[in-house]
């Protein structure tokens, strides 16, 4: 079976070191041998002083293959996993930046690998893998068992992602509160920003479609539950609700922190920003888990690439996005064991480790 082995500098410097030290102990060897056959040559005064210049050249010509030859054969080395296949991912549109980049990186790393990474909608990225259409459904929701009930589902968590409340850059209020976004979206108590302090303008709510795993994030940590009581939009597109809000006065809409930019005004909510330490100490409830589901482990290609999402390059990559790398959470542990029947979390590293067993939403309900 192919594997992939991640190895740190320390490790590389120490091996080589390691190579090299045992390398020129021969080589010095070899030359304290040969200076004493130049003793004998200069007594017999036959010595040749290009003799042990040559000697020396050929030494340090020894020594860069070695070098060079041992780094082609590194533990980790890409050329060494011989990995090929095609890998097909859709779902979210909020973690398709992170998959799309990451794949890109993967790619490089493994040229006959070739992926696809598609943005569909989180319900749909489900659909399609327990369908067998896909290898990779990504989520910003959990599989709920009930729906989902195949056994080979498995759960992998990449990382975190902070969702916030955008409005068009000409409303300027700073915060909202939970039940003012409620009366907005849901009961219509709210229809103008003059009714919240805000300049005379009509709100107009930008609504995702019920594909959308953002929305269903929204639905459940924000509205308490509750519909949006206005027309959704036709497509699942984080991009699209961005250009809505940025283009249409008095608009609100919600996204990924990762695809906010400075076309849209950031709104808090309860005077809370979506930051690592609001979501970990539960007074930011708008965030959810990022997953990437498959139908089993049996696929090298797939989970050396699913390996990757979790290494530091990536993890990096994402904090750059605007994604909270899974390190940077400090959440409680709920246990060992998922429920019988339940969609399980992978058991291997790529899992978060401190829910390695666990469903994440009950992480979630013991924060708020």
């Amino acid at each position: 079976m192919n594997a992939i082995f991640i190895v740190d500098s320390r490790t590389i410097y120490n091996w080589l070191f390691t190579t090299l030290e045992g390398w020129i102990v021969t080589q010095r060897t070899q030359v304290m041998l040969h200076d004493r056959l130049l003793s004998r040559e200069r007594r017999k005064k036959r010595y040749n002083p290009r003799l042990r210049r040559r000697s020396l050249q050929m030494l340090f010509a020894g020594l860069f293959m070695t070098i060079l030859c041992s780094a082609c054969t590194l533990p980790g080395n890409s050329t060494t996993t011989n990995l090929s296949g095609h890998i097909t991912i859709a779902g979210s549109t909020a973690l398709q930046p992170l998959a799309a980049q990451a794949a890109t990186l993967f790619q490089k790393l493994h040229p006959n690998v070739h992926i696809e990474v598609q943005g569909i909608g989180s319900i749909k990225g489900l659909q399609e893998v327990t369908s067998n259409k896909i290898n990779i459904g990504t989520s910003d929701i959990y599989a709920d068992p009930a729906l989902y009930p195949d056994p080979n589902l498995t759960d992998h968590i990449v990382c975190v992602i902070p969702f916030a409340m955008i409005v068009n850059p000409d409303i300027s209020l700073p915060s909202l509160t939970p039940q003012q976004v409620i009366d907005i979206f849901s009961t219509g108590i709210y229809t103008n920003w003059a009714q919240l302090g805000g300049p005379d303008i009509p709100i107009v709510p930008v609504v995702r479609p019920s594909t959308s795993g953002t929305r269903d994030t929204f639905r459940k940590y924000v509205l308490g539950g509750r519909d949006e009581r206005y027309k959704p939009l036709n497509t699942d597109s984080s991009v699209e609700v961005l250009s809505r809000v940025a283009k249409t006065p008095g608009a609100i809409g919600y996204l990924a922190l990762s695809v906010a930019n400075s076309s849209v005004h950031t709104i808090a909510l309860n005077q809370q920003q979506p930051t690592v330490n609001a979501i970990s100490n539960g007074t930011y409830s708008f965030w959810g888990y990022e997953h990437m589901y498959t139908m089993g482990d049996d696929n090298a290609a797939i989970n050396a690439y699913l390996d990757f999402m979790l290494t530091p390059q990536v993890q990096q990559l994402a904090q750059k996005l605007g994604y909270i790398p899974i390190g940077s959470m400090k959440l409680p542990s709920v246990g060992s064991t998922a429920a019988a029947g339940s969609t399980h979390l992978s058991t291997d590293p790529r899992t978060l480790p401190m829910i390695a067993h666990d469903e994440s939403e009950a992480i979630r309900r013991e924060l708020l």
